[in-house]
């Protein structure tokens, strides 16, 4: 019985001691010197105040600095951290810290040495920067730290406005002072980078600034955390440059798209947040139908032709020449011309899109039926071993073989067919067969040499068996009927 109880005991002390842990794990370790934080007042003492400020640690406040009204156990303070002084966090009321700072050049020396914020007011611009003032001291603020990131072209002068500075250089007794209002801001972003690490996740969307604008992409702070938005999220248009769309200080909305703190590297997204045009535009498309576009980039292999923004079909190079061979496309084509496309297949899965030319000759072939016999137009498409491959519309193509294009045997026969009949040229073909959609053709004039044969050898027949008539009458039948024989084994059509 004793022994459960005291095991009872150990389990809760470690349950108790784990629950401490966890607190302690979400407490901060430090804080950095001008730090704004919101503290709870412990217990108030003779000469100072006792603040809980969320850390492993508690927070010290001078009790004078809050006047005749002083606070009360469980009342919530904004104070301003000014640093560790014999092993005690001290802070400050903010009102006191800056009034600390205002009155005098010694002021400015405190503020200057506990690193805390100064406020003050942009009197005038001056070369290489403005003048500020602060408190009863005057002071220089550089252009390069005046604001975190570069202010847009035409954005409103700062003289007149009045905010938080960083003393960043106290000299000759106060004759050289040089503020920085984006060492503030520098400070502000650093804190903010704290909390971002516990709530900041890949697929969030954020509101960010534009920091620089390069040629291959942009850089975003989104409050803490500065990404690159690469030029391939730019836009669903390839053809986007950054500086097309964005300039430094613009606000943006991006789409986290990775997170790498290890390495301080952050990829963002800007397309990611507008509509994908291959769900708008690509997945109607089919094979067969008609698109118009633009070329958009000429490769070796062929071209890049944008169809709308953000959907890009590939023409290949031995689809340019409209059946003749071309070495460059840029023999046919060049960038930003417009062109009358067939879809020949799209993936869906890998976005891509084969394209064809649209030949006008084509289309002004109307075969009508095809059928044996029928005489047709039609235009070379290429030459192959096996014979002549001639479009006879706009979906049909047969064959012309090599037995059939009237070349005599010998030699290279495919550089004599090619020789004859150039890819893209006319020829008039007859229909020699149907099979499905297999087509077989022949030529006019090899049509006519075998019936010209026929003819022939009809002929020759009919005089043979006139031959063996009168060969018969007159004893010669013997001879006859062996000549006779012999030319009967002539081949025949």
């Amino acid at each position: 019985m004793l022994v459960s109880k005291r095991n009872q005991r150990s389990a809760e002390m470690a349950a108790l001691m784990g629950d401490i842990d966890a607190q302690l794990a979400g407490m901060r370790d430090s804080f950095v010197p001008g730090e704004k934080v919101r503290g709870t007042v412990l217990s108030v003492g003779a000469a100072s105040v006792t603040l809980d400020i969320g850390a492993k640690m508690n927070g010290v406040v001078d009790l004078e600095q809050f006047g005749e009204e002083s606070p009360a156990a469980g009342d919530v303070v904004d104070v301003v951290y000014v640093g560790v002084e014999d092993g005690i966090a001290r802070f400050a009321l903010p009102d006191a810290a800056e009034e600390a700072a205002r009155a005098s050049g010694v002021a400015l020396q405190d503020a200057y040495l506990a690193k805390l914020p100064v406020e003050g007011r942009f009197e005038k611009e001056v070369k290489g920067g403005y003048e500020v003032k602060v408190g009863a001291s005057r002071a220089f603020c550089p252009f390069s730290q005046v604001a975190l990131f570069r202010p847009r072209e035409g954005a409103p002068s700062p003289v007149g406005t009045t905010t938080t500075f960083l003393v960043t250089e106290f000299a000759d007794d106060g004759r050289t002072v040089v503020v920085s209002r984006r060492a503030v801001e520098e400070r502000e972003r650093d804190a903010r980078r704290d909390t971002l690490r516990s709530s900041l996740f890949e697929g969030d969307t954020r509101i960010g600034t534009v920091t620089k604008v390069m040629p291959f992409g942009a850089f975003v702070d989104i409050g803490g955390v500065e990404g690159l938005v690469p030029n391939s999220e730019i836009s669903w248009d390839r053809s986007v440059k950054p500086s097309d769309v964005l300039s430094e200080g613009d606000t943006v909305s991006v789409k986290i798209r990775r997170i790498d703190w290890e390495n301080d590297r952050f990829t963002f997204s800007l397309k990611d947040l507008s509509a994908d045009p291959w769900q708008d535009y690509a997945a109607g498309l089919a094979e067969g139908d008609r698109v118009t576009g633009k070329v958009a980039k000429i490769m070796p292999f062929g071209v890049f032709v944008q169809l709308v923004p953000g959907v890009d079909g590939l023409l290949p190079i031995s689809r340019l020449g409209n059946g003749r061979h071309i070495v460059d496309a840029s023999e046919v084509v060049k960038v930003g011309d417009e062109l009358e496309l067939r879809i020949e297949s799209v993936d869906p899965v890998a976005r891509k899109i084969s394209l064809s030319l649209v030949d006008k000759r084509v289309d002004a072939l109307k075969p009508g039926e095809i059928a044996v016999g029928a005489q047709l137009k039609g235009i070379v498409e290429s030459v192959r071993d096996v014979g002549v491959f001639v479009r006879l519309s706009g979906t049909k193509t047969g064959l012309l073989h090599a037995s059939e294009t009237g070349i005599e045997r010998g030699g290279i026969q495919r550089a004599k067919m090619e020789a004859k009949f150039p890819e893209g040229s006319d020829v008039d073909v007859v229909v020699k067969g149907v099979d499905g959609d297999r087509i077989s053709l022949t030529l006019p004039s090899v049509l006519e040499a075998e019936a010209a044969a026929e003819r022939e050898r009809a002929e020759v027949k009919a005089a043979l068996r006139e031959n063996k008539a009168a060969s018969a009458a007159s004893g010669l039948g013997s001879f006859g009927s062996l000549l006779d024989a012999a030319l009967g084994d002539l081949p025949t059509t």
